[in-house]
C-alpha cells in the first residue's frame, strides 16, 4: 500500500465564526460557485487561497516491530462473498513481525506565519489511493511525504505494522531527526481517510501522545462485514498484474479493482450531479492496490481510552463503505444525522475526549471518496474551522 503522509505547516487562519454547535458553515465560507463546482477539485486547481510552497525530495528510514495477525487460507481475490467473509472472520492469532523500510517522500514547505511555524498536518489516505488523493485539500498550504510500504502483502503489510511505521516517522518529525526536515514539530494534526482513519484509531490507542488532534474522514462506526462486503465483491478485486505493480509477480496478495462502474458505486455518490465523471476517470486510471493483509485488518478499530485531544469526523452523507452495503446499487447509503448518526457514534472510540473537543460533519451529496465530490469545499471549510476553533 502507498501511505501518503502530507505534512502541512499551518500558515493561514480561518475564523471559527458560528461554527460547531449547529454544524452550519461558518458565515465566512461562500456557497459553491459554478467555477468551483466544475473546477478540478480533485487535483487542487480550485483556488482557495494563495498557496506558495517549496518542495524537496526526502527519504525516511523507518523500522517497526508489531503484533500482526496470522493470516490463514487467504482467498486469491475478493470475488466470492463467503470466502472473503471466512477470511476476515478467522480466529485472531498474533505473530511478531519486524521490518525496516526506505520511504521516499516529497516535503513541501510553504510560506509560514510565525504563529504556526511549529504545527503540521499529517495526512494518511485510504486503501487503493496514494498521495494524489490529498491534492484537493488546498485551503491550507501543504507539505507532503509520500511513501511505499513493501513486503509480503499477507503477513507483513497489515495495520499493526503500518501503525508502528507511522509512529517512527512521527518520532523523527518531533525530534528533528531528519536532516532534510530540520524543524522539530511541537504540534501534529493527523488527517486520515478511510483505512487511514482506521490506522488513526490504532495509533491514538497505542501511542496517545503522538498526535495533538485527529480529523477522521471517510469514517464512521461501521456496519458488519457481511453487509459491507455485499457491494465490494462487485468491484472485482483480483490479483494486480506485474505491469501495474512489479512486486506482485513475486508476492501474490496485492489486489486491484477491475470493475470501473463497481468502484464508482462503492466510492462515489451520483454521477455528474455530485461529482465529475472526468475526475472519476482519472481516479480509476490511477487507482492503486490493496494488500490482503490490509483487508484482514480493516476490522481492527481500537478504543483510545488514554487519548484526550480534539477529534473531528468528516464523512460523506452517503458513504456506502461505512454506512451502507458497500455499493449504491444495493440501496442509497445514509450515515444518519445528529446524535444518533454513525458519525456521532465514533465518540465511543474516544471516551476520554471531552464532549467539547469532539465534533462531526456529514458532507452532503457525497460518497466515501468525499474529496472528489463537488461539496468537498464545504468539508474542507468545516475541517479547517474545527482546527481554528481549537487553536491550531
Amino acid at each position: 500500500m502507498q501511505i501518503s503522509i502530507a505534512i502541512l505547516p499551518l500558515t493561514s487562519r480561518l475564523a471559527c465564526a458560528a461554527f460547531i454547535s449547529d454544524r452550519a458553515l461558518p458565515s465566512s465560507v461562500p456557497a459553491i460557485s459554478p467555477s468551483e463546482r466544475h473546477g478540478n477539485i480533485a487535483h487542487g486547481h480550485v483556488a482557495r487561497g494563495n498557496v506558495a510552497s517549496n518542495c524537496r525530495d526526502v527519504t525516511f528510514t523507518v523500522s517497526a516491530t508489531a503484533q500482526n495477525q496470522v493470516a490463514t487460507s487467504p482467498p486469491p481475490n475478493l470475488l466470492n462473498l463467503d470466502a472473503s467473509l471466512a477470511f476476515l472472520a478467522q480466529p485472531v492469532e498474533l505473530t511478531t513481525v519486524s521490518g525496516t523500510q526506505k520511504i521516499y517522500g516529497q516535503y513541501c514547505e510553504p510560506v509560514k506565519d510565525s504563529s504556526r511555524a511549529k504545527t503540521l498536518q499529517f495526512l494518511v489516505h485510504g486503501i487503493t489511493y496514494d498521495h494524489k488523493y490529498w491534492a484537493g485539500f488546498q485551503t491550507i498550504p501543504s507539505s507532503a511525504l509520500y511513501s511505499w510500504v513493501t513486503g509480503d502483502p499477507i503477513t507483513l503489510v497489515q495495520a499493526p505494522y503500518q501503525v508502528e511505521l507511522l509512529h517512527d516517522i512521527i518520532c523523527q518529525l518531533r525530534s528533528s531527526a531528519h536532516a532534510a526536515i530540520p524543524t522539530s514539530w511541537t504540534r501534529i494534526i493527523y488527517v486520515g481517510h478511510s483505512y487511514g482513519s482506521i490506522l488513526a484509531t490504532q495509533l491514538s490507542s497505542k501511542h496517545p501522545k503522538d498526535i495533538d488532534g485527529y480529523i477522521l474522514s471517510g469514517f464512521a462506526v461501521p456496519l458488519p462485514n457481511e453487509i459491507q462486503l455485499r457491494g465490494v465483491v462487485g468491484d472485482d478485486y483480483s490479483q494486480a498484474s506485474p505491469e501495474r505493480l512489479p512486486q506482485a509477480v513475486n508476492a501474490p496478495g496485492y489486489l486491484i479493482s477491475n470493475n470501473k462502474k463497481g468502484r464508482a458505486d462503492s466510492f462515489y455518490s451520483r454521477p455528474e450531479v455530485d461529482f465529475s465523471s472526468v475526475h472519476y476517470d482519472l481516479d480509476f486510471d490511477t487507482r492503486g492496490t490493496m494488500a490482503m493483509g490490509e483487508a484482514l485488518t480493516t476490522v481492527e478499530i481500537y478504543n483510545s481510552t488514554s487519548y484526550t485531544s480534539p477529534v473531528y469526523v468528516l464523512t460523506g452523507q452517503h458513504d456506502a463503505m461505512f454506512c451502507g452495503n458497500g455499493s449504491r446499487t444495493l440501496g442509497t447509503p445514509d450515515c444518519g444525522s445528529g446524535a444518533t448518526s454513525q458519525l456521532a457514534a465514533v465518540k465511543m472510540f474516544y471516551p476520554a475526549v471531552p464532549a467539547s473537543s469532539f465534533d462531526y460533519y456529514a458532507q452532503p451529496n457525497s460518497g466515501h471518496t468525499l474529496q472528489q465530490h463537488y461539496a468537498a469545499v464545504k468539508g474542507f471549510a468545516k475541517a479547517h474551522a474545527f482546527l481554528a476553533y481549537h487553536g491550531f
